[in-house]
């Protein structure tokens, strides 16, 4: 079963586990076409300070051993944090599978790069607060990745912080004592971190914070070569150093210790080198299961990263088409009625909505020349409509003009459904209401009679023809063509409200309702005015369903890219 998008962008593949403050999940965004990592916590105002205060804190460090931050948002249940998503393993994994400690180089690779990750933190007023195996991602490149500052505050000037959030047995006595924190305090897990790694075991572990305190403070801290004895006499020197219990008496910093513990250690580049081996296995079962989900993206999720390089060709068309058209009633030639066009099409592949502004003059002022009142009924909502959408150039902004195109093929009731699937409640309804119009207006201008949804195509080449323009736009001053328009805009709403869910069960429903909420409308334009052939809405609706059943098929809906 299909879940639905998040924040109406990103689509669900696979949990990739839970955390202290929420889970995490590997998810699609629809619009960048990329894997990204979405922590998810559930929404109250502690949630919201606590992943607010992450967004803000992760967005500051920008650094190649640091996880990246793309996003934060909340719904009406949960706060989003949208992260970059790491192919590899953590080391909490690693360790786990293999159950061996580290060797010496492949030590001093991860530590170097937390450290670097660390100081750079440091150096910014920020505390990590949680450093452990979890926390820490090995790219299959051997890279390191410090992730999930869930628990970091930002320090203040003075670079000290309060806070007592973190896991037992890589927190020092005054973090567990929630007391004031520098960046020692990073340092005493990192330091506790790397003698797990060094010896696959972590002395201060305990079911409670009491019982790791005493561990800390009262018992004998192991030495790291009790544990392996390969270890030169100088990593014990150093660790005990980091992992005193009082602050004053570890290292001033983090690339103090680390200055000094890598001198005892391996080769670092050999140690990435090793890394990569180890990660290999977990990202290739990674990839078989991300597979199994990647299957079940529809057309639409694939085409997304796509979608502007469609909708630039396809201004282009339109747009270049209104300058034609337009410009054709006066006295060009055909050199310059081409030129005029293709420079058109030209400026809408580059700015969208610099090619509508054109191709709106051009075709208004051509009504006008032919009929004022015409015209003016162009201009009024073409204007607005433009001002309020048509500037920014966006898909949804070119409905009015690919409207009249489907009442060729009798399936112009598709643009507001189709409007629905892709785009926002408010801007499918705006863009659905100056499709209605735009499609009736060329019904009319072709011969069509009311309800006006279907269109010669003999429009399309000759559209000032005598012959063809049997009518004009004063036919729809009548009170069922706002009908028309109104049905047009609230199936567009209703349609879109349940594809925001993303899912093609929600969309079939929206489909269903806003095919309803169209029928209701012509229905009423025929009691109002009984010459209205309610055949013409039924071959045209149901076409439309036809082209539904298509677009639905081929895969859920996806907010628009714009």
């Amino acid at each position: 079963m299909e879940e639905p998008l998040i924040l109406e962008r990103y689509r669900p593949l696979a949990d990739l586990g839970t955390g202290a403050h929420g889970t995490v999940v590997l998810a699609f965004d629809t619009r960048m076409a990329r894997r990204v990592a979405i922590k998810r916590l559930p929404l109250g105002h502690e949630a919201r300070k606590t992943g607010l205060t992450e967004a803000r804190t992760a967005a500051m460090l920008n650094h190649p051993e640091i996880v990246t931050v793309y996003e934060w948002d909340t719904n009406e249940d949960e706060a989003f944090l949208v992260m970059e998503h790491v192919e590899g393993a953590s080391l909490a994994d690693i360790l786990d599978q293999t159950g061996t400690p580290l060797d010496a180089d492949e030590a001093a690779a991860v530590i170097g790069g937390v450290a670097r990750a660390l100081s750079f933190a440091h150096d910014n007023g920020v505390l990590h607060l949680d450093i452990k195996p979890a926390n820490i991602l090995i790219t299959r490149d051997g890279r390191v990745k410090v992730a999930d500052f869930g628990v970091s505050v930002l320090t203040g000037l003075s670079g000290r912080a309060q806070g007592v959030a973190g896991t037992i047995g890589y927190m020092p006595p005054e973090q567990m004592r929630a007391e004031e924190l520098d960046a020692r305090t990073d340092e005493w897990a990192l330091a506790s971190l790397a003698f797990e790694l060094l010896t696959n075991a972590n002395p201060f572990d305990s079911d409670t914070f009491e019982g790791s305190l005493f561990k800390i403070e009262h018992a004998d801290t192991p030495l790291p070569s009790d544990f392996e004895p390969g270890l030169l006499p100088g990593v014990d020197t150093v660790l005990l150093a980091a992992l005193a219990p009082e602050a004053e008496e570890r290292y001033p910093s983090v690339d103090a210790f680390a200055l000094a513990l890598l001198d005892h250690l391996g080769d670092a580049e050999a140690g990435r080198d090793s890394l990569v081996e180890l990660v290999s296995g977990f990202v290739e079962d990674e990839e078989d299961t991300v597979a199994e989900r990647y299957a079940g993206l529809g057309l639409w999720d694939r085409l997304a990263s796509k979608a502007h390089w469609f909708r630039r060709l396809w201004a282009a068309v339109l747009c270049g088409w209104l300058v034609w058209a337009g410009l054709s009633v006066f006295a060009l030639t055909d050199t310059a009625l081409w030129g005029a066009a293709g420079l058109t099409a030209l400026a809408s592949l580059l700015a969208p909505g610099l090619g509508l502004a054109l191709g709106i003059i051009a075709f208004g002022a051509a009504l006008v020349r032919n009929d004022v009142l015409g015209g003016i009924l162009f201009f009024v909502p073409a204007v607005a409509f433009w001002a309020y959408l048509g500037r920014r150039g966006r898909g949804d902004a070119l409905a009015p003009i690919m409207a009249p195109t489907l009442g060729v093929v009798r399936a112009a009731p598709s643009m507001p459904l189709l409007l629905g699937f892709t785009f926002s409640p408010l801007a499918a309804a705006l863009s659905s209401a100056a499709a209605a119009l735009a499609t009736m207006a060329v019904s009319a201008a072709s011969g069509a009679t009311a309800p006006f949804l279907t269109v010669d195509y003999r429009f399309f080449i000759d559209p000032w023809s005598a012959t063809v323009m049997a009518t004009n736009m004063r036919t729809l001053l009548v009170p069922g063509a706002l009908l028309g328009v109104v049905g047009w805009a609230l199936a567009a709403a209703v349609c879109s409200l349940a594809c925001s869910r993303g899912t093609r069960g929600w969309a079939s429903i929206g489909t269903g309702l806003g095919a309803v909420v169209l029928g209701g409308a012509y229905f009423a334009w025929s009691v109002l005015d009984p010459a209205v052939a309610l055949e013409s809405w039924a071959a045209s609706g149901g076409i439309a369903l036809m082209v539904m059943v298509v677009v639905i098929a081929l895969g859920a809906p996806t907010r628009g890219s714009e």
